[in-house]
């Protein structure tokens, strides 16, 4: 057998990490898992979903819908905190003069 010095085994080891990858990844392509709705029943799952306003994976994750939905919510609450400031912003420049 012929003997490989350390840098050689190391990169011959990256390549073979870097080419498993790249078959797993490949294969996750071509075979998606299903993942269906869940009902959140842990405290967790529950905060996760904030009391079950988002749709929840099998997986234990949000689904795209659901980060889709959580998304909007953050981005409406961002907007009428914007608009509360303005408001309060004009009406302290109002009240100084």
């Amino acid at each position: 057998m012929d003997k490989m010095s350390r840098k050689a085994a190391k990169k011959e080891q990256k390549v073979r990490e870097k080419e498993r990858i790249k078959v797993e990844k490949e294969y996750a392509r071509k075979h998606p898992t299903q993942i269906e709705i869940v009902q959140p029943e842990t405290r967790e799952e529950m905060r996760l979903t904030r009391k079950g306003r988002y749709e929840l994976g099998s997986d234990g994750k949000l689904t795209a819908k659901g980060k889709s939905k959580r998304l909007t919510h953050r981005y409406n609450v961002i907007i009428i905190v914007l608009i509360l400031l303005i408001i309060a912003t004009y009406a302290a420049f109002f009240l100084i003069n």
